[in-house]
């Protein structure tokens, strides 16, 4: 055999593959996304709704008035990962961040499906490349975490990318593939860094099928990739909101059940875990219990047929990486629930792997099934065009949340002094930090319990909060405002109607008639607010006939809607003692 056509040492020989293929590859994922995520790219309003904690702050680099020194913002800023704030610096010197949040995940997006198309390429064949592209197209999981640009979008990227330098032996590749994830998502790069050792461990003992070429290079570049995990660490507990809360500070906290912030009490079952990827495999979303139901069933099946058709013994050596990566995300999930929240949330060391496991393990099954059927290039081109198409119609508007319906308040914000600083019910907020380019006093998506340091300083905020925007006495709202040096007071009457304080889940704005499109990109939120402060906030309102802040006469404010007003506070920070308050706003 001719040396030059010989595939590096432990390599998986890849399949022939047309120079079209990947052209074709990009060129239809970028379809696939430009139309699934169309309302986001042509409207400003339509993005992720975690873009509004994270991206918000960057606008600041375009905008040097924007976001002057604050608590919310340099949480936001601190939890960042180093990675994502250095692409994003980058990017903004031609694009607004908000913008570029929108194209990065058609980038990564496409990307992936290079990635995996290379890998089924190399697991099998050119088929199996197509069969991996089509059933990851099919996937909504990808394109959710995908979607907003932030850390997490990098997750599944860099893993397949990382398994891709694997199975290609390319040592310099599985380097790279480890310093992007320290560098973009540190808990995956524990996932990778995790596989790479194990994988040497079992190279070095002889017993285990293991890479040779994985070498103490690559354990120097697992130690660098710690150093960068730790040092990002390190700053952000130097920073004041730190270290991250243990098992035992979970004990009775209602933020960590399913009525407060996060859900992690208590914590799902291993089995669940296993089985959850499946909300997204089979169309529960677009056809309900029942369709989502026949299509596990009929998944399942096509998977079983093919299934039993591979001959798992000789593909074994091509699966190593895979093999390496689930057992070091099992290891990293096991430790992460003994040591709950120290190690972030157990399941990100799992929904990813998974996920990528099942796309390329169906894919495998599907294409042995189908192997004997016959077939032509034009029934294998108009079955492509087919997948593609009911990817476009499978992914429309995922990850996606339409906030036009504030509008005119957006513009009464951007009217405002760039410092001043509003406050109003945190479900609000969000809105004003992103498009109302204004500091809040606290919101709901930077309201993090599992952060100690920042929890403390950030608690006693919303319970003073909830207490004005309640309260009977106009004197209460004026000295809360002069507390926290509150430049102006966003009042929504919807939030003091029985229906909102009674509680639960609504679609937002609260109690508003939507059709179907907008429902379908409109946001869930808690009302009257997640636990414990739903209690603070219905104790507050039990016996009481009239709220303050709804009297037109003491507080007039400038009307934005039907519904809220937006209310000068300004004449309260100027009367006696502000000034002494205002000093440290930021405490």
């Amino acid at each position: 055999m001719n040396k030059k056509s010989e595939a590096p040492r432990g390599a998986s020989p890849p399949a022939p593959i047309p120079r079209t293929d990947p052209v074709l590859v990009v060129f239809l994922s970028s379809v696939i996304f430009f139309l699934a995520h169309f309302q986001a790219l042509i409207r400003y309003w339509v993005i992720n709704d975690d873009v509004r904690q994270q991206i918000f702050w960057m606008q600041h680099w375009r905008d040097s008035r924007l976001f002057p020194g604050d608590l919310l913002t340099d949480y936001a800023r601190a939890y960042v990962s180093w990675g994502v704030k250095g692409l994003y610096r980058l990017a903004s010197l031609a694009l607004d961040p908000i913008t570029f949040s929108k194209w990065l995940p058609g980038l990564l997006f496409v990307f992936l499906g290079w990635c995996l198309f290379r890998l089924g390429c190399r697991l099998g064949s050119r088929r199996l490349g197509w069969f991996t592209l089509g059933v990851y197209w099919l996937m909504p999981f990808f394109l959710d975490n995908l979607s907003g640009g932030l850390a997490r979008a990098f997750a599944a990227p860099l893993l397949a990318f990382f398994c891709l330098a694997w199975m290609a032996a390319n040592p310099w590749g599985l380097g790279l593939a480890l310093l992007l994830q320290a560098l973009f998502i540190p808990y995956i790069f524990l996932v990778g860094a995790g596989a790479t050792v194990l994988a040497w461990l079992a190279g070095r003992s002889g017993r285990v099928s293991a890479p040779a070429w994985i070498t103490w290079g690559h354990l120097l570049m697992v130690v660098l990739g710690a150093g960068l995990v730790l040092l990002m660490q390190q700053q952000f507990n130097a920073a004041g909101f730190g270290p991250l809360v243990s098992v035992a500070d979970l004990a009775g906290r209602l933020e960590f059940t399913a009525r407060g912030r996060f859900a992690i009490l208590p914590v799902p079952s291993f089995f669940w875990e296993l089985v959850q990827p499946w909300e997204y495999l089979a169309p529960f979303r677009e056809g309900g219990t029942l369709g989502g139901a026949l299509g596990v069933a009929v998944i399942l099946g096509a998977a079983v047929w093919g299934g039993r058709r591979i001959d798992w013994q000789s593909l074994k050596p091509r699966l190593q990486p895979f093999g390496y990566l689930l057992l070091a995300s099992l290891l990293l999930y096991l430790l992460a629930r003994i040591f709950l929240l120290k190690l972030f949330v157990p399941d990100r060391y799992l929904m990813y792997t998974l996920n990528l496991c099942y796309c390329l393990g169906l894919a495998l099954c599907l294409e042995a099934g189908m192997r004997q059927w016959p077939g032509s290039r034009a029934l294998a081109g108009a079955a492509v065009a087919l997948v593609a198409v009911l990817a476009v119609w499978r992914l429309q508007g995922v990850g996606l949340y339409d906030y036009s319906m504030y509008r005119p308040l957006y513009a009464a914000l951007a009217k405002t002094p760039p410092a001043a600083r509003i406050a109003g019910h945190p479900n609000l907020m969000d809105n004003a930090l992103t498009f109302g380019q204004r500091p809040a006093l606290a919101t709901f998506e930077l309201a993090h319990p599992w952060s100690q340091g920042y929890w403390r300083r950030l608690r006693p905020r919303l319970t003073d909060l909830f207490t004005a925007y309640y309260a009977e006495d106009p004197q209460v709202v004026r000295d809360f405002c002069r507390k926290y040096g509150i430049s102006y007071l966003v009042v929504d009457d919807r939030h003091f109607t029985p229906g909102f304080l009674a509680g639960g889940r609504f679609l937002a704005p609260f109690n508003q008639p939507l059709d179907k499109e907008k429902k379908r990109l409109a946001e869930w939120v808690f009302c009257p607010f997640f636990a414990p402060f739903d209690a603070q906030i219905q104790g507050l309102v039990r016996d009481r006939r009239r709220f303050v802040l709804l009297n037109r006469n003491l507080f007039p404010g400038q009307v934005i809607d039907a519904h809220q007003r937006l209310l000068d506070m300004r004449p309260c920070l100027q009367e006696k003692g502000a000034s002494s308050v205002l000093s440290t706003r930021n405490k």
